[in-house]
């Protein structure tokens, strides 16, 4: 129950972070009136009125753009830090030496065993 309550709140926000851009963008597009006619760097300009909030949204996309740039070397630098810490130590000789692994464990050599080969009667009675 605690693993789909765990997958149910986790998949919406991967999902989030996936589709950031498309979500800007989408909030521009539902805003465009109001960002052109307060926002708009070139609102006073007569000559750049076809701007009509794309300004914004380029500058909008550049900081998302660079937000995640910088989110990403610092992932980077997190994996190559993990990675060095770890020490790993390989065994060559199985690459050198023709040695046959036994399957079955090694028995104790004070265990004995004498074998009685007659067949087993019943006392007679």
């Amino acid at each position: 129950m605690k693993t789909r309550l765990f997958i149910w709140i986790l998949l919406p926000l991967m999902l989030l972070q996936s589709f950031s851009t498309v979500w800007l963008w989408t909030v521009f597009e539902l805003n465009r009136d109001y960002i052109a006619r307060y926002e708009c760097i070139n609102r006073f300009n007569d000559n750049a009125l076809a701007c009509r909030g794309q300004c914004i949204l380029m500058k909008k996309m550049r900081e998302h753009e660079e937000k995640e740039q910088k989110n990403l070397e610092l992932r980077i630098i997190d994996v190559v830090f993990i990675n060095n810490t770890q020490d790993f130590t390989f065994k060559n000789t199985a690459l050198y030496e023709d040695t046959v692994e036994r399957l079955l464990p090694v028995y104790n050599e004070d265990y004995s065993y004498n074998p009685i080969f007659t067949i087993f009667h019943p006392p007679l009675v």
